[in-house]
């Protein structure tokens, strides 16, 4: 995978901060990465942090990734993924949802963080 990944553990999610160059590849690899990192801390919501990310995923690469997070993820796992300034267009958050997923994705952290920290029937675990 050529994306680096740096991964904290709070109290009631896991941020993971992605950088490197963006490949489609490597961010689907990345998926099960973020999924064995909430895991392996015992937690179900993740704040996926995007921001660092050099390079830009195309609308379908954005659907296929939010396919794969549904896939791999369910509903299991409530994710807030941060995107760059002027590149957000909800084509992942859409498909994820859409197949199940616990998704959004916005350029705001904090509007990410107030979403990622709503409760929600699922957060029974």
């Amino acid at each position: 995978m050529s994306l680096d990944m740096e991964v904290e553990v709070l109290p009631k999610y896991v941020q993971i901060e992605i950088s490197g160059v963006y490949t489609f590849s490597g961010m689907l690899e990345g998926v099960e990465k973020f999924r064995f990192e909430a895991e392996k801390a015992g937690r179900n919501r993740i704040l996926l942090d995007t921001r660092s990310l050099e390079g830009r995923m195309t609308e379908s690469e954005k659907f296929f990734v939010g396919t794969r997070m549904a896939e791999v993820f369910g509903a299991r796992l409530k994710t807030a993924v941060i995107v760059a300034p002027g590149t957000l267009t909800k084509m992942g958050e859409m498909a994820g949802v859409n197949r199940g997923a616990r998704l959004f994705v916005t350029e705001s952290e904090p509007e990410a963080l107030d979403w990622l920290k709503t409760p929600s029937t699922v957060d029974k675990a």
